[in-house]
């Protein structure tokens, strides 16, 4: 593929609240379709109408047919090939596609991709891919390798901005362990950014639209020293309020204002010799960690909850304390490439550091004193929530740091066998330290100890907190005296070192077979530092929250002494991975089949961790230390391409067995964010997609993913946790997805060209733990972009919405109890316009 709110109306026929969603799901989707068809069906007649006049006024084709029928070359393999024969599972966005599709961020291009999903939630550095049912999950290593103009980043976190001067997007999926290393089990992300041009040329674009959202990016390119010395620079900027607001102080939860900068140098060195430098910076401050609290029983401004529910977009935003997120990105790289005639040598370095700083309110994100709250809940046996969990906030500081050296030999493309080797070098470190802290000051009782924050658990309560609303911006431990004293303090430095030998083959069995192989055995050393300072915790025995009497919870729960709270291990990886590849005569497809094994390192929770959480749940499963996660993939596969190469029709299936896969829990009363690991899962799925040139201005296309999971086997050997997980689907992974749409690009004239495009997709239901609890399932989400405008060879004006039908849904859920429950709503309707110029 190239590419509510409202109160449910209950009605005989669908007398229940199951029954009246699915009237409205058969209703919604029939006004979806019923939609995306008119479109289409208008662009079509409007393709056909304008050819006739085109053919009588001798108007050339558009450019958008001239530019579908270059060949797509794939990168991602560390070898180029041609599209319509490299043996995996990829989805191609050329330039062209990515700007009129109007592909801004990830999400723009993952939403597009068959068995592809995401998970956008907290703040804007977390950003999870998901592909095939193997997730990537918050505090641990992604699943999805990224890698941008051949540079394998160290985290996601990089990965997740605003995507500016593209030349091209691969999105692989499958293992890819064995070209990529630790990190691409279920797939990789391939970006080519434009490349520096000899003739001077640039471009900018500025579009405005509703939340008071702005953006800006543009580019110049040109020659230092004209045939050796080129240059690329890039700038990007977007500032928004945000889709909500905060009803109780006014504030814009999902603010955001970022700021980017790249610099890219191509110099031909030598004769045989060239280099690629390229320096990136970002920094982006906004809101935080935006959740709403579903407790039953309680009512958050003004409205009732009265179940959990992942579906349920209702409740306002109403806590008392602003969130706010600070993130500065620096990366720099070289890369090196040397041919020998015979053989490329390329040298590949990167440094990269990012700093990830947010704070907000902690569960259940709601201020005491707004007067359309009320957090009695009969749920809790009359207990006031907010007394339970704590009027208190939370605070993260993330510093990472990464140094990565590859070196590979590859061979020509001449002759029957070619070949690659090389080596690959990691080095990093991350701080990681959260802080819960008291909103507001406690008072002292005569004898100068401190009164507990709230008199009771149960009405009359009275909340002796003094102030509040604010986090002090401090990385460290702060006292009762201050209005934002330190109840939970964890400090934690991870360190990983990863070296990895590798090598692939290609071998030429006939004209027409091609047989590939690579092997790659990494070699990963993971430890952990606590830097908690070992000193009394004065809140302890007083305020929720405060789980110890000292601060470092390593000394407190396993009786070492602060200097003895560290941990390593090692782990190690053979990742094969083997493809046989029949190519059709006349270069019009393939088919494929292949075997990969693929593995996600294992690493740390906080030293005392499971101590911590057996003293009120005894059958955790959580551990201070978790294994590696290994999944093994079987795959088949077809490219094809019909009718003159108009159609392309590419498919694949797929069977996956993973052990020890890691998932994401959450304990709001201590603020433990911990992985814990499901012992063995089962995917198995099938995807295909579709791209036709009907007409020289007319394409449509489309695609569908199936990813069938299911949890095979637990650690816990306790009846009722095995009956209550195995056989359930696995958490965090959508069941299916699809996708649809068309792209017209009209000549007017010869200068001029009339855009249209629409596109439709449906994003399957996502379970959110592993328990497949009731209520905590989201229900299918169908959302439908739109662009139109008109462009020349200099400039282009479009208007543009995405959620044209403002479907309301939430991005993620963090499920917690039976009976609590926090969701992330995602961005309603969006619209604006947006205009570029070129020159």
């Amino acid at each position: 593929m190239y590419t509510n709110n409202e109160t449910p109306k209950w009605s005989p026929a669908y007398p229940t609240p199951e029954g009246a969603a699915i009237k409205r799901g058969r209703e919604k989707m029939l006004k979806l379709t019923t939609s995306v068809a008119a479109l289409a069906y208008a662009a079509l007649a409007m393709s056909a109408n304008a050819q006739d006049v085109a053919a009588d006024n001798k108007h050339p084709v558009s450019k958008a047919a001239r530019a579908d029928e270059a060949e797509i070359v794939v990168t991602g393999l560390k070898r180029d090939q041609a599209f319509v024969e490299v043996p995996v599972a990829v989805q191609v966005f050329d330039a062209t596609a990515i700007h009129r599709a109007g592909i801004t961020r990830p999400q723009d291009f993952l939403a597009m991709t068959p068995n592809v999903s995401f998970q956008v939630a907290n703040h804007a550095g977390e950003f999870f891919v998901n592909i095939r049912g193997q997730t990537s999950i918050r505090q641990s290593e992604g699943a999805v390798a990224v890698v941008i103009d051949g540079v394998q980043l160290a985290t996601q976190n990089e990965f997740n901005g605003e995507l500016f001067d593209i030349q091209q997007i691969e999105v692989l999926k499958g293992p890819q362990g064995a070209l990529y290393g630790r990190n691409a089990s279920a797939g990789a992300i391939v970006i080519t950014t434009k490349a520096p041009t000899d003739d001077f040329e640039g471009q900018v674009t500025a579009g405005y639209g509703n939340w008071n959202s702005s953006r800006m990016n543009g580019s110049v390119s040109g020659a230092i020293i004209p045939g050796k010395l080129r240059f690329r620079a890039s700038v990007a900027f977007n500032d928004t309020d945000g889709p909500y607001t905060n009803i109780n102080t006014g504030e814009k939860p999902m603010r955001s204002n970022e700021k980017l900068a790249r610099l890219r140098l191509d110099w031909e060195a030598g004769e045989n010799t060239n280099v690629d430098f390229r320096l990136n910076g970002s920094r982006l401050l906004g809101g935080a960690i935006a959740y709403n609290a579903q407790v039953v029983g309680t009512t958050i401004g003004g409205v009732p909850v009265t179940r959990i529910d992942t579906n349920d977009t209702s409740l306002p935003f109403t806590n008392d304390v602003p969130g706010r997120n600070r993130q500065d990105k620096f990366s720099t790289s070289l890369k090196i490439d040397h041919d020998f005639g015979f053989a490329k040598l390329t040298s590949v370095t990167s440094y990269n550091m990012i700093s990830d700083n947010y704070q907000a309110k902690n569960y259940p994100y709601a201020g005491w004193s707004y007067g359309g709250n009320d957090f009695v809940s009969g749920a809790l046996g009359g207990i006031d929530a907010l007394v339970l969990f704590g009027d208190n906030t939370q605070k993260f500081r993330i510093a990472n740091r990464a140094f990565i050296q590859e070196l590979r030999l590859t061979s020509s493309n001449d002759g029957p066998l070619r070949w690659q080797a090389g080596v690959f070098f990691l080095k990093s470190k991350r701080r990681f330290t959260t802080e819960q802290g008291l909103n507001g000051r406690l008072p002292t009782d005569g004898a100068g100890n401190l009164l507990p924050p709230f008199s009771g658990l149960v009405s009359p309560i009275t909340r002796n907190l003094i102030g509040g609303g604010s986090i002090l911006p401090t990385r460290g431990i702060d006292g009762p005296e201050t209005n934002n004293g330190t109840l939970n303090y964890d400090d934690n430095l991870y360190r990983a070192r990863n070296f990895a030998p590798f090598g692939n083959i290609q071998y030429d069995i006939t004209d027409n077979i091609e047989f590939q192989g690579a092997l790659r055995y990494d070699i990963e050393r993971r430890s952990i530092r606590t830097l908690t300072p070992d000193i009394a915790n004065p809140f302890f025995g007083v305020a929720t929250g405060a789980p110890q009497a000292t601060y470092n919870l390593c000394v407190a729960t396993t009786g070492r002494a602060a200097a003895d709270c560290h941990a390593d291990r090692t782990f190690k990886q053979m990742q094969p991975k083997a493809t046989l590849t029949y190519k059709f005569p006349g270069r019009n497809g393939s088919i494929y089949a292949g075997y990969g094994k693929s593995f996600k390192s294992g690493g740390f929770n906080p030293i005392g961790t499971r101590d911590t959480l057996l003293v009120s749940l005894p059958n955790v499963l959580v551990q201070d230390s978790y294994g590696k996660e290994v999944a093994d993939s079987y795959e088949i596969g077809f490219k094809s391409l019909w009718f003159n190469r108009r159609v392309s029709f590419n498919g694949a299936a797929y069977y996956t067995k993973v052990s020890n896969a890691q998932q994401f829990e959450f304990f709001p009363t201590g603020g433990i964010q911990s992985i814990s690991q499901i012992k063995r899962t089962r995917i198995q799925g099938f995807e295909f997609d579709i791209n036709a040139r009907l007409t020289d201005t007319l394409t449509i296309f489309g695609g569908y993913g199936l990813a069938d999971t299911k949890i095979v086997d637990i650690d816990s050997q306790d009846p009722v946790d095995r009956a209550d997980i195995i056989g359930k689907r696995v958490p965090f992974a959508a069941n299916y997805n699809l996708s649809a749409g068309f792209q017209l690009t009209q000549p007017i004239n010869d200068r001029l060209d009339f855009l249209l495009r629409g596109d439709y997709s449906r994003t399957g239901s996502i379970w959110y733990d592993q328990r497949n609890q009731p209520n905590t399932k989201r229900d299918p989400v169908d959302l439908v972009n739109a662009r139109i405008g008109l462009s020349s060879d200099r400039w282009e004006l479009a208007l543009w919405s995405k959620n044209l039908f403002n479907e309301k849904y939430n991005s993620e859920a963090v499920v917690i109890l039976p009976i609590a429950h926090a969701v992330y709503r995602a961005p309603d309707r969006s619209v604006g316009v947006e205009a570029k110029v070129k020159f």
